[in-house]
């Protein structure tokens, strides 16, 4: 699978640079095989349309589950990733509201809060990276 949101043309031929050259050569030959022995009138190369729309059929389903699929997969992702924003959001919300003077026996300064705030939510922002490289 490919995550990468930038594709470049050096990554598109180190990904199928080797398909592609193996390929062209095989056109290149069958054409030169073609125009050499010049069977441009006969019908020496006949393939008939039955085989060629079945396969197409049985392929544009293949593709169409594939798709569907992958788009049930994505949106799968999007829903779990909406989830956990808003449970972050929830989360941050909470150690504002919470993490105060009100609710302990000794009391600290805003100083001293803010920085318990800092470092819980940091801590979950780099939970929330270590998440993505998962």
């Amino acid at each position: 699978m490919y995550v990468n949101k930038n594709i470049t043309f050096k990554g598109i031929m180190r990904f199928s640079g080797g398909h592609l050259i193996w390929i062209t050569a095989w056109m290149v030959f069958v054409t030169a095989l073609y125009q050499y022995f010049n069977h441009h009138e006969s019908n020496w190369v006949f393939i008939p349309w039955q085989p060629i729309t079945v396969i197409g059929t049985a392929v544009a389903f293949y593709v169409g589950f594939k798709n569907n699929q992958a788009y049930d997969r994505l949106w799968e992702a999007r829903k779990i990733w909406g989830a956990i924003v808003n449970s972050s959001r929830a989360w941050g919300s909470m150690v504002k509201g919470y993490v105060t003077n009100q609710f302990t026996n000794q009391t600290h300064d805003d100083e001293d809060l803010q920085a318990i705030h800092k470092k819980l939510i940091y801590r979950h922002i780099g939970w929330l990276y270590a998440l993505v490289l998962m």
